[in-house]
């Protein structure tokens, strides 16, 4: 599955933007945010657009109930902070780290993660659609109660997360390590039609209604 990228990003060239812009406006557009340093952010109904986070750090931050469209965040900090009730639409977060980040009930439409440290990642009811995860480590990650459409994890590490009441059907995680996965009871219609390799089945074995994939 192919993401669309971000469009209309600020130029290589673009003079840093000061981290008082997103800690005082309302509408950010076309900023270019370098190694800035949000320190204990606190905000809601923020809305950024056709901007780059390169190398920044979300010190316990919350940007709560905003919009991301067209954004890139680029070997950033996010760790803890809290976007909860955000809605994202064109936006990577690439070699990020994302450890315990706060992604509840949030929107997620052609979004990229690539690379990223996300251990204990929070999406807990939110809805991903066209999102793809990929050589991302997700230990204890929990996908409660999500709506996934057009989702893809590649390559990742899925050990001991959480998908309790989200259907799986037409997932793929064949190439994925999800040793200790959590799901609801095994009666549920959660697993069915989930895709896992042979070698992976074999721990699943108790588990109804998964589809087994070719080696």
């Amino acid at each position: 599955m192919e993401i669309t990228p971000p469009r209309s990003l600020p130029a290589p060239s673009a003079a840093a933007a000061s981290p008082d812009l997103l800690a005082g406006g309302e509408e950010i557009a076309g900023a270019a945010f370098r190694a800035a340093v949000f320190h204990a952010l606190d905000r809601e109904h923020v809305a950024v657009q056709g901007s780059l986070f390169g190398g920044c750090r979300f010190a316990a931050c919350a940007l709560r109930a905003s919009q991301f469209a067209d954004v890139v965040f680029r070997n950033c900090d996010l760790t803890n902070a809290d976007f909860s009730g955000c809605a994202f639409h064109r936006v990577e977060f690439l070699d990020c780290r994302l450890s315990g980040a706060n992604l509840s009930e949030a929107t997620l439409q052609q979004v990229l993660f690539s690379r990223c440290k996300a251990e204990y990642l929070n999406l807990f009811g939110s809805r991903l659609r066209s999102v793809r995860f990929e050589n991302a480590e997700m230990h204890g990650a929990s996908f409660d109660g999500c709506r996934l459409e057009k989702t893809e994890f590649a390559h990742c590490g899925l050990t001991q997360a959480e998908f309790h009441g989200t259907r799986l059907a037409g997932l793929s995680l064949a190439d994925s390590d999800i040793r200790g996965i959590r799901v609801g009871a095994a009666v549920s219609a959660e697993l069915k039609g989930l895709k896992v390799n042979r070698l992976q089945a074999a721990s699943l074995a108790l588990l109804l209604g998964i589809e087994i994939e070719g080696e």
